[in-house]
């Protein structure tokens, strides 16, 4: 019983341990944070905000890379726990219910991509930004 646990154990560590190392796992993570505003520069208060990877190869549902944000109560974002790595950053209209539904599959953030801000990201950065309201 002992050894088949210890098994066990050890193959959810290299498992976690492979999928830390594929998704630029590190213990300096950094930040994303700012405002929204429309096509007239005003605030945006109501809206989804998507960051993912510019490496399409870490399109995963499960990457720490790829987060959906909604603002706080003063209309601002914040996504933090972001491995370092260049990402985009898109404002959308707000997503209903879940999350890794239709927002996030590989064609929405394709068509994200061309409108997105491109963000580079090293250990413990915080990167403020105004981003421009991107209607679906």
């Amino acid at each position: 019983m002992k050894r088949r646990l210890c098994v066990s154990a050890c193959a959810v560590a290299m498992a976690m341990a492979t999928l830390f190392a594929q998704d630029g796992l590190s213990n300096a993570s950094a930040a994303i944070s700012g405002h929204v505003t429309d096509a007239t520069s005003a605030p945006v208060s109501s809206y989804s905000v998507i960051v993912f990877p510019t490496d399409r190869t870490k399109w995963l549902e499960l990457s720490r890379s790829l987060r959906v944000a909604r603002p706080a109560q003063d209309g601002s974002f914040e996504v933090t726990s972001l491995p370092p790595g260049e990402y985009w950053v898109a404002a959308t209209d707000p997503m209903n219910g879940d999350a890794s539904g239709d927002g996030l599959k590989a064609e929405t953030l394709e068509r994200l991509s061309f409108r997105a801000t491109r963000v580079t990201l090293t250990e413990r950065q915080r990167v403020m930004t105004v981003l421009r309201l991107i209607r679906r």
